[in-house]
């Protein structure tokens, strides 16, 4: 209590030193009912306001600059004038000296400290350790190091991190009145969840074994894509408060001035469809692609880094976010109005529908014929003009969606995200239609056509029972024959279509390069088996 009682001290303090409150006041007065596509004059003093609210953040340390980052994607959260300048906050902040991060280098080997005031050396662990940072953020700290003659990186908190985050957390649900009023939140707005949300996503931060299950699960959905390369993991000496990976050998994707254009524009089409992957083929994306987190190595493939914060997508709501960004690529009003107010969960008769059809037909305009400049924030802005609750996933992909296209936009000034859909359709279509995905659906589906199968004796014993039947009954020769004939045809089919089936999966699964044989197989049996059942009912 008495840590907490200091800390809203120092806010307190710094709220006054940036004229934080004048803000809250200003801001309060003003109403937000709409929110334009377009804005072209200036709010100088709402432009003021907001490079003080940056200030006073980047002065309260870490917790509230990943706030302000947090919030500068969030158009409908935040007005634009704030928006901008919150998205200037920069975590990279003046490296604690080696001695100072002792204290979490302790935490990891679990050393104490000696009478002599002397540390074990945490360089013990590694052939070569170099004690200067290479990267220093507001949360961690980047050490390079060789590990059994590989390079590698040691990625390690700052001390007192956790402590300091839980507190600020605390803070802040206890002024979410405040935070309401200076970004003029409307009450329909989820600020509890964006809250929420964002204490979940610092917490998770903080833990890096779950960074590492990110960076496995990223690598094993880009096992086959040769030119995106994901950091491998040293679980030996990785754990919740330490991590240790590969080091990536390259530069970032900002610094791309010695790149030739046909160069950038072969990265921006790269890093736009790998992006697009995670989206709408996996369902788990990177949430914060900001350049300095995408490398471009030497053979020009890219590496993704800092898996801490990512995003899901479940499948109902992935399949009506394709649906809409499809439907802006065929310029499809209609179909695009129809997915997006399925996504929101929104009735058409409670809008006005005329106009929502003139807004969306003037965004799949912007996208198409637009260009230098991104349009991945408008479907927020058209969610808020006409009171729409997006899911929070499309919210969180809203955010990664402009980092990845402006910087696309840099490497290449006619880029347009539309270009990408093409492809990325041909790609969903292939996964769909894979005989590796038509098989783990049947596996789903096996219990039922397994009792199919089960019975399939049995309905032959019938058969035989039935011919036992018909000599003992007294029929013509011509009636006898021709129920000879129509039993035998069946104990044909029977055993053609269990042929069939096992066969088709033997191809299946223990012949990939006949799996496409093994899977048309596959398909006739089950047809020809259900065709079968209907004719006996």
């Amino acid at each position: 209590m008495f840590n907490k009682f200091k800390r809203n001290i120092k806010v307190i303090h710094v709220f006054h030193k940036y004229r934080i409150f004048s803000i809250i006041l200003n801001e309060s007065k003003r109403r937000r009912d709409t929110v334009d596509f377009c804005i072209c004059s200036i709010d100088h003093q709402r432009r003021d306001n907001a490079v003080r609210l940056r200030m006073a953040f980047e002065e309260l340390g870490p917790t509230f600059t990943k706030l302000g980052q947090a919030m500068s994607k969030r158009p409908d959260l935040v007005p634009v004038e704030y928006g901008r300048e919150l998205n200037k906050l920069q975590e990279s902040v003046q490296a604690y000296e080696f001695e100072k991060m002792q204290e979490s280098f302790n935490l990891v080997c679990n050393i104490s400290v000696k009478e002599t005031g002397t540390y074990s050396d945490i360089t013990s662990l590694f052939d070569e350790f170099n004690t200067e940072p290479i990267a220093s953020a507001s949360i961690a700290q980047v050490y390079e190091a060789v590990l059994h003659g590989k390079d590698v990186v040691i990625k390690i908190p700052r001390p007192g991190m956790e402590d300091m985050i839980k507190l600020d957390l605390g803070i802040l649900y206890d002024i979410k009145f405040f935070i309401r009023k200076i970004l003029r939140i409307k009450i329909h707005i989820d600020i509890d969840g964006f809250l929420d949300e964002f204490k979940y996503m610092l917490i998770r931060e903080l833990d890096y074994r779950n960074e590492a299950l990110n960076m496995e699960r990223f690598r094993d959905n880009f096992n086959n894509i040769k030119d995106v390369h994901i950091p491998k993991v040293c679980w030996d000496l990785s754990n919740d408060n330490i991590l240790v990976m590969e080091q990536i050998k390259g530069i970032p994707v900002w610094d791309y001035k010695g790149l030739s254009i046909q160069q950038r524009k072969k990265l921006a089409k790269l890093i736009s469809s790998s992006f697009l992957k995670m989206v709408y083929i996996d369902g788990f994306f990177h949430a914060d692609p900001h350049p300095s987190n995408i490398f471009v190595m030497k053979n020009g493939s890219i590496a993704y880094l800092d898996f801490g914060a990512i995003g899901k997508i479940d499948n109902k709501t992935k399949k009506d976010m394709y649906a809409v960004f499809y439907a802006v690529y065929i310029k499809d009003v209609d179909m695009a109005c129809e997915s997006f107010l399925r996504l929101a969960q929104k009735n058409p008769d409670n809008i006005d529908i005329r106009m929502f059809k003139w807004d969306m037909d003037e965004l799949i305009s912007r996208y198409h014929y637009e260009k230098s400049k991104h349009h991945s924030d408008d479907f927020i802005k058209l969610a808020l003009k006409y009171d729409l609750c997006l899911p929070r996933s499309f919210s969180l992909l809203e955010r990664a969606l402009v980092l990845v296209e402006s910087t696309c936009l840099t490497l290449d000034p006619d880029y347009n995200i539309m270009s990408e859909i093409k492809d990325l359709s041909k790609d969903i279509v292939r996964m769909k239609l894979s005989p590796t995905k038509l098989f783990e659906d049947f596996q789903m589906e096996w219990d039922n056509f397994y009792d199919m199968l089960r019975k399939m004796p049995t309905g032959i014993n019938d058969i035989f029972d039935t011919i036992k039947m018909i000599k003992s009954a007294n029929l013509s020769t011509h009636e006898i024959t021709v129920l000879k004939k129509s039993m035998m045809d069946h104990i044909l089919q029977y055993i053609f279509l269990t042929i069939l089936l096992i066969i088709s999966i033997i191809l299946l699964t223990s012949y990939p390069e006949m799996e496409i044989i093994g899977l048309i197989g596959f398909v006739i049996s089950i047809i020809l088996g259900i065709i079968m059942i209907f004719r006996k009912e």
